[in-house]
């Protein structure tokens, strides 16, 4: 034997497909159905802190960028900064760790980690 319930929307006599079950149909529980709170928020993709800390990077970098316009390895125009020993914590505006290189030079010191080390272009 069936037992029915009443549609907690309508009211109308149904038989539920499970004992759970609290509506006729699916219109009905769409009804009931609470609106959702606002958009959902994205993720940022930076924390506030580590923006500020690429906000005060930007203006270090800059100015040692000025004062030392030539890569320090080849002597051409440099075009990038590159960290000694990585850019974590507050290593990345220590500009004991900055060397002033151009693009060409700063592959190369990547693509060479054991040369690199040797000339302290890596710590």
């Amino acid at each position: 034997m069936m037992v029915q319930k009443n549609c907690k929307e309508c009211g109308k006599l149904f038989t539920p497909y499970s004992s759970v079950a609290s509506y006729c149909s699916y219109q009905c529980y769409n009804k009931n159905k609470k609106p959702a709170k606002g958009k959902r928020k994205r993720i940022k993709p930076i924390s506030d802190k580590r923006a500020e800390e690429l906000k005060e990077y930007r203006k270090v970098r800059d100015v040692y960028k000025c004062e030392n316009p030539k890569c320090e390895r080849c002597g051409n125009d440099a075009s990038e900064i590159h960290h000694k020993n990585g850019r974590n914590g507050k290593r990345v505006t220590d500009v004991n760790y900055f060397m002033s290189v151009c693009r060409k030079c700063h592959l190369w010191i990547h693509a060479n980690p054991e040369k690199a080390r040797e000339l302290e272009y890596l710590i």
